[in-house]
């Protein structure tokens, strides 16, 4: 487990943490909202993004490739939708900086924010050397938490919004072989509690958006990952990005504070903070283990 043990841990996770509880803001007409979404030339940030545009907002899409961006910006065009794209790399503090300052300067402060830009490959502890640990944490930790803090002064001054951050199930769930991994999407869950409770009262809303496995092409970028899932995962539903996508925008309009999927989690979550042994055996036994040859994808 991640993030907290305890079985207060269970208790809180069930008062407060389902869908379906209010994320600090209010309910959000997405029609006629700018909409800034990272990560968005592929996967989640770009399904995401489509699904905003088909729902009536201007979405500003941010992410390194500029190509792929302009592909997804001509998609949602050709929809009838409206789009303006922002090639960035969000590791670089400087560069989110500058591209804030630019997006507030042709679009203003933006009605929806969605952290989503990810990185990270699953490398255990021993096979994590500096750099890699480095750029595992800028993407998603470091760039979600930059380009909010850039953000935020504006939105504040307009006093409404809604944020969202993206991470994993591995920000509660740890299996073996994915440390530094999951110890990024666990610092987004910290700065998305963090954030709600700074921003109560402010008329922002503040989104955690938790999902399982997703099919992308995340795992054909990060070769020997997809091999590291825990066998006893394998059972549970693959997601599409679209669906994720739909999953995000239904969030912002009912101002979820969790959004949480496949919705089988939330029972999972629960068992592995009652029961925390118990998980963990499970996640040693069926997960990855160094010299040990990987479980065939």
């Amino acid at each position: 487990m991640a993030c907290g043990t305890g079985e207060y841990r269970a208790v809180l996770y069930f008062c407060s943490g389902t869908d379906g509880y209010l994320g600090g803001g209010e309910a959000m007409k997405v029609r006629g909202t700018t909409a800034l979404v990272t990560g968005a030339s592929r996967g989640i940030g770009a399904a995401t993004a489509k699904r905003l545009a088909a729902q009536g907002a201007h979405v500003l899409l941010l992410a390194r490739d500029r190509e792929r961006l302009s592909a997804v910006a001509a998609e949602i065009r050709a929809e009838g939708g409206t789009a303006d794209i922002y090639p960035v790399d969000l590791a670089d503090p400087k560069a989110a900086a500058a591209v804030v300052q630019s997006v507030l300067e042709r679009s203003g402060a933006p009605d929806i924010l969605v952290n989503n830009a990810g990185a990270g490959r699953w490398l255990s502890v021993m096979e994590t050397d500096a750099n890699e640990l480095a750029q595992t944490m800028a993407l998603p930790y470091f760039a979600a938490f930059n380009l909010t803090r850039e953000l935020l002064p504006a939105m504040k001054r307009r006093g409404s919004g809604h944020i969202v951050n993206v991470t994993s199930v591995a920000s509660r769930l740890t299996w073996p072989g994915a440390t530094a991994y999951t110890a990024a999407r666990c610092a987004v869950e910290a700065l998305t509690n963090g954030l709600r409770l700074e921003l109560g009262g402010s008329g922002i809303g503040v989104t955690l958006a938790m999902f399982g496995t997703v099919e992308n092409d995340y795992w054909a970028n990060n070769p020997g990952s997809r091999e590291r899932v825990p066998g006893v995962a394998v059972v549970l539903p693959v997601l599409m990005p679209e669906e994720v996508g739909a999953a995000i925008v239904s969030g912002i309009e009912h101002d979820r504070r969790l959004v949480l999927r496949p919705s089988i989690y939330h029972a999972i979550l629960i068992m592995s903070t009652l029961f925390p042994a118990l998980v963990e055996w499970m996640m040693r036994r069926t997960g990855w283990h160094e010299g040990r040859a990987v479980r065939p994808a």
